[in-house]
């Protein structure tokens, strides 16, 4: 079973803030969902999940998970995430070909988490996703696949498909750009 948080009201190990080492475990494609902002508009959704270097008091590494509109539209924060990952912007051919954001998983980072509360209750955010710290050994994945909550969640799609195949961009083989992904 995949790292699952849940907050049903009970306690639970809150994640420290501050600047932690993580990597990627898991990417899930979520289809088209509703948006309680424009509902009339469904938007194609993604989650990221990481999985964190401290670890819970049972010793499981904490885990944090975001969620995007699949979109590298210049406004879009998974393309801003993306590029502050990697250190550079995409070039215009990565944007026409499109990225593979499956790419992203056992691939290293660094998360900015901060602690934001809402109806008394305090959780913890991604504030910042950056480039792995140089002199960090490389984390490898504990954990595999996408939790359930991710899937109830995908169930509710819309559409199934709704996103087509784009091709994603395959950097030249001989090209070590050093970049995570």
């Amino acid at each position: 079973m995949g790292l699952v948080a849940q907050n049903k009201g009970g306690d639970f190990e809150l994640c420290p803030a501050g600047i932690h080492s993580a990597v990627c475990y898991a990417v899930a494609d979520l289809g088209l969902q509703n948006n309680p902002f424009t509902p009339d508009k469904p938007q194609h959704k993604c989650v990221v999940m990481w999985e964190l270097e401290p670890r819970m008091s049972d010793g499981r590494r904490f885990g944090l998970s975001k969620f995007y509109t699949l979109s590298l539209n210049e406004k879009a924060t998974l393309r801003k995430d993306l590029i502050s990952w990697r250190g550079k912007n995409f070039t215009k051919e990565e944007l026409d070909m499109g990225f593979d954001i499956e790419k992203l998983m056992g691939a290293n980072c660094t998360l900015n988490v901060v602690h934001e509360t809402k109806n008394d209750k305090t959780y913890a955010k991604i504030a910042g996703v950056m480039p792995p710290m140089k002199d960090k050994i490389k984390m490898e994945r504990e954990n595999s696949g996408v939790p359930q909550w991710v899937v109830d969640i995908a169930a509710k799609q819309i559409i199934n498909n709704c996103s087509g195949n784009p091709t994603p961009y395959q950097p030249n083989q001989e090209e070590d750009s050093g970049l995570p992904f």
